[in-house]
């Protein structure tokens, strides 16, 4: 804490060979979830094209609104159409992208997430030509593109203020 208040913690990540990222120590001490020295289990959320939420595997299993984006994406995969011109809607389709199981490896040389593909093609980014940025935020480590960060402070301070 600065001043009384709760510091925010964030890192510039490289995204590596095979889209992993190795989290930043300061931000994983937040998480009492990632710990041992066994993968853990997690999901990512993926919040706009530029930025995810990491998950427990519990708080997914216990979270009403996120078991029903589940089962949504569930009737979306076993949605059958006799009419092959019926197009669902985009959204609906994309849904699966949007909540994507992880592995978080264990701590040795630190504990590393490998981005799912369609997210990271969804947020651009490259293994060893990007960097993204690891924020905790609302007591979860967010993926924030650098573009989302550059985005977040392009406005005037005295305009915030």
């Amino acid at each position: 804490m600065v001043d009384g208040q709760p510091k925010l913690e964030f890192a510039i990540l490289r995204v590596e060979e095979s889209y992993r990222i190795r989290l930043a120590q300061p931000l994983v001490r937040r998480v009492a979830w990632i710990a041992g020295n066994e993968p853990v289990s997690a999901w990512l959320l993926l919040g706009s094209p530029g930025r995810c939420r990491l998950l427990s595997a519990s708080e997914v299993g216990g979270d009403p609104h996120l078991q029903s984006l589940k089962t949504r994406i569930a009737a979306e995969a076993n949605t059958r159409s006799t009419n092959p011109l019926d197009f669902h809607d985009e959204v609906s389709v994309a849904l699966a992208a949007r909540l994507m199981e992880v592995q978080i490896t264990p701590p040795e040389p630190g504990w590393r997430l490998t981005l799912p593909r369609p997210i990271a093609a969804i947020m651009q980014v490259r293994p060893k030509e990007s960097d993204v940025a690891g924020v905790f935020v609302q007591e979860h480590i967010e993926v924030w593109t650098m573009e989302t960060l550059r985005s977040s402070v392009a406005r005037s301070l005295t305009d915030i203020l």
